[in-house]
């Protein structure tokens, strides 16, 4: 967790994410920053979380950009599947909750469980 939060608010924080994990079956959960800094996370998987929240930022950012565009109001989310799995990215106010699983099947539940989720990230961080 990062070291700016209030303790009661990574608490309550750690308590969320820990709820998503029980709830959505992911190799993946992280929360970042719009910036692209991390926040949290956890993977199964070898990955360079720095790296993937720069890269998730800029995908929300054009995301954001593009429905924007479309006249189709502010963006919820972006979903990036591949041949072996997804990755959803929910806005989460100033923040990114980010979901990977490999089971295409869980991906409704995923979105609706990231979804549900990145609003009460939303605000416990505000």
């Amino acid at each position: 967790m990062s070291a700016s939060l209030e303790p009661e608010t990574e608490k309550n924080l750690i308590k969320l994410l820990k709820e998503v994990t029980m709830l959505a079956e992911l190799d993946a959960l992280a929360l970042f920053t719009k910036e692209g800094i991390k926040v949290a996370f956890a993977s199964v998987k070898e990955v360079d979380p720095d790296l993937l929240s720069a890269i998730s930022a800029a995908v929300l950012s054009t995301g954001a950009t593009a429905v924007q565009s479309m006249g189709m109001g502010d963006l919820w989310e972006v979903y990036v599947r591949g041949k072996t799995g997804y990755l959803v990215l929910s806005d989460a106010g100033d923040h990114v909750l980010f979901g990977a699983g490999t089971e295409a099947t869980n991906l409704g539940l995923s979105i609706r469980v990231l979804r549900s989720y990145a609003k009460k990230i939303t605000s416990v961080l505000d």
